[in-house]
């Protein structure tokens, strides 16, 4: 296709944004999470989007900001698109039922106690949610006269401490959250297991916390609140187990057990090192839906525990054999 041919029948970036109203990020997660548009790819790798492009995401634009899942709208075709809008422009006429109420029972709201989490969470488009509250730490929550009311609150801490529960507590019940985060880098087993258990559905999250697990953890409790889901693998408290074993460690043990008459040393080096591969891939792969983030969480959590049981095998195991490779 010619130069000439691309610009009379194609859009690049710049130009959908400013047709559509959406961001260029936004647009680009559309594409990569749900296939909403399909653009073509010009020699240089640049986008092409086709006129009809255009049309459905101004189409799936106004519907997601009348209360529509862009993950339930994506894959329907223009024709259906344009009855849905059809239906809203309907609906939104005098006598035909409040919108406004419908829209608002479908998104959930949430509040973030932490400046650096703010710009990770603040596009909730995947979450259906909208931020409504931005606060920088716990101790200025605490002192905040007016609190919005949420369905989950994300907090981060540096450290957390036994007289921090009666403080999170409080701006819990003052925000009526029906679930929180918190993510924290310093706190004793005591203090994590008081927090569990006084603060009803509550995860924590031991940091440094990746991107996508952050995300994740947010989608599934909000799917939680949602459906009313009490499962374990959402309400479990405890944050998942450290590795006792570098990977620099194992390689070294495969290699000193090989020189030994017993053999399970090696083998049981080569299993940690298969599963913490795989524990490392289930926390980094990416979620389309809220039961893509469940599974996940799943997989993860359940081989982090899976290692770490295998680790203290390989402990014993070590120390029976004598065996010194630090």
């Amino acid at each position: 296709m010619s130069k000439e041919e691309i610009e009379e029948n194609y859009y690049g970036m710049g130009a959908v944004t400013e047709r559509t109203g959406l961001n260029a990020p936004n647009i680009r997660m559309w594409e990569k999470r749900y296939q909403a548009v399909v653009p073509m790819r010009s020699e240089t790798n640049r986008r092409l989007y086709r006129s009809e492009d255009v049309e459905r995401l101004i189409l799936m634009k106004g519907l997601t900001e009348h209360g529509h899942a862009i993950s339930r709208i994506a894959n329907l075709s223009y024709e259906q698109l344009q009855q849905l809008t059809k239906d809203l422009i309907e609906a939104e006429e005098p006598g035909n039922g409040s919108l406004e109420e419908e829209e608002e029972s479908v998104r959930s709201r949430v509040a973030i106690v932490s400046t650096a989490l703010v710009e990770l969470l603040e596009d909730m488009e995947l979450f259906e949610a909208d931020v409504v509250g931005k606060l920088e730490d716990l101790e200025v929550a605490a002192k905040e006269t007016d609190l919005p009311k949420v369905d989950l609150l994300v907090v981060e801490a540096e450290s957390l401490f036994l007289e921090t529960i009666s403080k999170l507590r409080n701006v819990v019940q003052r925000c009526g959250a029906r679930a929180t985060l918190v993510v924290f880098r310093f706190a004793s087993s005591k203090t994590v297991t008081a927090l569990a258990k006084t603060i009803d559905g509550v995860r924590l999250l031991k940091a440094p916390v990746s991107d996508i697990q952050l995300r994740r953890e947010c989608l599934i409790l909000l799917n939680s609140v949602r459906k009313g889901a009490t499962d374990e693998a959402i309400r479990q408290p405890g944050p998942v187990p450290e590795r006792l074993y570098s990977a620099d460690q194992l390689s070294r043990l495969s290699r000193i057990s090989s020189t030994v008459e017993c053999e399970c040393p090696q083998h049981m080096a080569e299993l940690l090192k298969g599963l913490t591969a795989f524990e490392k891939y289930s926390e980094e792969c990416e979620d389309r839906n809220a039961d893509d983030a469940l599974l996940h969480a799943f997989l993860h959590r359940t081989t982090a525990h899976v290692r770490r049981t295998m680790e203290e095998a390989l402990r014993h195991l070590v120390q029976s054999e004598g065996l010194n490779f630090d």
